[in-house]
């Protein structure tokens, strides 16, 4: 594990660049751990063997490391009432749980499914579906040597920190871990430094931008009122070695990345690094 390292989401990327030419740009201004976004053209389920070498060999050369891989949430449920969308979603994430693993990165994030927020079902039959769903991407999984890292999502089955930890232990397995997002626990009214000491022992990715209350954002840091000095010294309390991913979402990708990176170091919450 890294200690107190500061990488990069790629989502602000995924129109604009494929992967690997996204890497070496990236690398060129400094950073050196990724969370790849799995959405075309940027990166693709479907990739070949030949691109999945191709991407592993950019990584290589430049000293890139692959973290995690992440998908956008619309296009699977894993808590879908209907079973054949959790049945078509668990056939993508094991096809990411593959990809993954190719890649050499360590975790996958995974939301928990999407509810309704005018009209969720039940409870126990969405604890259901999505224990069921997880339960069948477990054993890929820990075939392939690829952790899953359960989110905080708003509108989610486990948007709290006190919901998705006990979902997560509940496993018994060292493939299913915790995806924390600071920006979404915020917005749903969550303090993240008192979520991030309630998932001490399954935290595995953190996620950190921007938000306010009123807004479900993921914006540079300073746009918004995350409580960014108390996310770190959470992470500090917790002795957290893990990645803190900037999971940014700016037309200005570049300028977003270097003004976060800045401000989050002043904030204690990350090393110097070499970020032009």
């Amino acid at each position: 594990m890294m200690s107190r390292q500061l990488g990069i989401n790629t989502y602000s990327y995924i129109w604009s660049m494929a992967a690997a030419d996204c890497v070496r740009h990236l690398v060129g201004m400094g950073f050196r751990h990724f969370e790849l976004m799995i959405n075309p053209p940027h990166l693709s389920l479907d990739e070949s063997p030949a691109a999945r070498r191709e991407l592993k060999a950019v990584m290589d050369e430049t000293g890139a490391k692959a973290t995690a891989l992440n998908m956008p949430s619309l296009d699977h449920n894993l808590a879908s009432p209907v079973a054949r969308v959790r049945e078509a979603s668990i056939a993508m994430f094991n096809d990411a749980i593959d990809l993954a693993a190719d890649l050499g990165a360590e975790w996958l994030v995974v939301v928990p499914g999407r509810m309704n927020p005018l009209f969720p079902p039940p409870k126990a039959e969405r604890l259901k579906w999505i224990v069921d769903s997880v339960a069948a991407l477990v054993p890929r999984a820990e075939a392939r040597g690829v952790g899953l890292a359960i989110e905080n999502v708003p509108f989610s089955s486990f948007p709290d920190a006190k919901s998705l930890g006990e979902f997560a232990r509940g496993f018994k397995s060292r493939a299913v871990g915790v995806c924390y997002d600071a920006a979404n626990a915020h917005f749903v009214g969550e303090a993240p430094g008192q979520g991030i000491a309630m998932l001490a022992d399954v935290l595995r990715v953190m996620h950190v931008s921007d938000t306010r209350r009123e807004v479900w954002r993921h914006d540079r840091v300073g746009l918004g009122s995350v409580p960014f000095g108390e996310v770190a010294q959470a992470l500090n309390a917790i002795s957290y070695e893990g990645v803190r991913t900037m999971e940014i979402i700016d037309a200005n990708a570049d300028d977003a990345m270097r003004e976060s990176h800045r401000a989050l170091v002043k904030l204690g919450f990350a090393q110097q690094g070499a970020v032009a």
